[in-house]
């Protein structure tokens, strides 16, 4: 084996071990956030969870299963010396492809709803809390892969209230 051959295995082998990591970590200016797993799995949602989509005069409503569904938690790490609680919590779930959200055409939307776990909702200076996910989807494409985009409000110590974000990919 020629000395380019094997240094391409070790790249390529480093960058494949280095992917197989079970948590992602985005850092805002103000706390880390660590979703677990990494990269979310979907499965066929067997639970019956469904959502309606309106007639009108001439069209009856439909009700239809969410096909999917998925699970994953986010850590928020507190980073800058002030505590804070978490005042709201919201998601947004868009269609991707490979962690790039794929806007819908015409009239087409998301349909999803989610329940969400918190271990608490103070988090001490330095510290940190967990909030677990579950969600349910349909997308317009009827794939599977999304991106779950994870939305917090704050109240800090200084009474200063804000959002930060952090995204979470499903495949």
């Amino acid at each position: 084996m020629n000395r380019l051959t094997a240094t391409a295995i070790l790249l390529l082998s480093v960058s494949w071990l280095a992917s197989c990591d079970k948590t992602s970590s985005t850092t805002s200016g103000a706390a880390t956030f660590t979703a677990v797993p990494a990269t979310a799995t979907a499965v066929q949602s067997t639970d019956g969870l469904t959502y309606t989509i309106d007639g009108d005069d001439t069209h009856p409503d439909k009700i239809i299963t969410y096909p999917w569904k998925t699970s994953f938690a986010v850590t928020v790490t507190e980073t800058v010396g002030v505590g804070r609680n978490i005042s709201s919590v919201s998601i947004r779930v868009q269609q991707a492809s490979g962690g790039i959200v794929i806007t819908p055409t015409g009239t087409d939307i998301e349909h999803y709803q989610y329940t969400s776990h918190a271990s608490t909702n103070r988090i001490e200076a330095k510290g940190s809390a967990s909030v677990a996910f579950d969600v349910w989807y349909d997308l317009p494409n009827k794939g599977r892969e999304a991106l779950v985009t994870v939305t917090f409000g704050f109240l800090d110590d200084n009474n200063s209230s804000f959002t930060e974000t952090t995204s979470v990919r499903v495949e």
